[in-house]
């Protein structure tokens, strides 16, 4: 039994976050792709006019050690920060640390 529940949690640590998401500002969608284990995401579309369609926001994004890892860049800091994604269901929750303060994202599956 503690190897099936092993599995449950394994299997939902690693599902996929590519596909579509809303990021809730400016219903800004952000498309999220993988080539060859590695993933990024790029503007997709944006009801705010000066929206870069196709800026990549998310790169280097690969599963290590069960937890989805990569960068994810700071417009108003202009610099790439390490992130931490989670997928649950048809949310993603991106959380982004500097120093001691961190800062969790919510984006919606579209």
């Amino acid at each position: 039994m503690s190897c099936f529940l092993l599995s449950i949690l394994s299997m939902s640590a690693q599902q996929s976050i590519a596909g579509v998401w809303n990021t809730g500002n400016d219903n800004t969608k952000i498309e999220i792709t993988e080539v060859d284990g590695v993933y990024e995401g790029r503007i997709f579309s944006s009801d705010n006019d000066k929206a870069p369609i196709g800026k990549r926001l998310l790169k280097d994004v690969q599963l290590v050690d069960g937890e989805w890892q990569g960068k994810l860049y700071a417009a108003k800091r202009e610099e790439w920060m390490d992130a931490v994604l989670e997928a649950t269901g048809d949310e993603l929750a991106i959380t982004v640390k500097a120093g001691w303060v961190s800062r969790t994202v919510e984006w919606s599956r579209e």
